[in-house]
């Protein structure tokens, strides 16, 4: 018998909720707070649905790590994918493919994570200045007060680019 879409769906949340159990067993474990797990805990089946792909399995450990690092970065100011890699001794693409993933937006701002040189780099999956979603990152950080060149440059003063100082004191596990 062929598997239905419902069933599907439903066979992959009880698979999410048991990841998301020993995933929640894991970072408690190691002390780390993250307040917006249950976001992915009240989920229903429409929502997990609706959300595609990035609905279909939890985040790693890794990728929660990022999401807290990148978390700390605030309104008006931004990162790198290279400073977040440094931060937790890792690879600036291992960092954008998380991002990439982030089912918690905005509380988790990846469009705050700019390239080393100072780019709006990718979005969504999108890369390009001239891509509709790379187009929705310069808006977003545009409506928090920083500028861009018509190349996707960063403009603004170097002060707002957060670096791996910055990040010292954090609690990041």
């Amino acid at each position: 018998h062929p598997l239905s879409s419902g069933s599907v769906i439903s066979a992959s949340l009880m698979c999410l909720r048991c990841l998301q159990k020993q995933l929640g067993q894991i970072l408690s474990q190691r002390s780390i707070a993250l307040t917006f797990a249950s976001t992915v805990m009240t989920k229903t089946a429409a929502t997990a649905a609706a959300a595609g792909p990035k609905a279909q399995r939890a985040p790693t450990p890794f990728e929660l790590r990022i999401h807290e690092v990148c978390r700390k970065i605030p309104q008006g100011r931004v990162s790198t994918y290279g400073t977040i890699a440094k931060v937790l001794k890792s690879a600036p693409r291992a960092v954008g493919q998380a991002l990439r993933r982030n089912p918690y937006a905005p509380e988790v701002p990846c469009h705050r994570v700019i390239t080393s040189s100072l780019e709006l780099g990718g979005f969504q999956g999108a890369q390009g200045v001239k891509a509709p979603n790379v187009q929705r990152k310069r808006k977003l950080l545009e409506k928090e007060g920083l500028s861009f060149s018509d190349d996707g440059k960063l403009v603004s003063d170097r002060k707002a680019v957060m670096d791996v100082d910055d990040f010292r004191g954090s609690a990041i596990a």
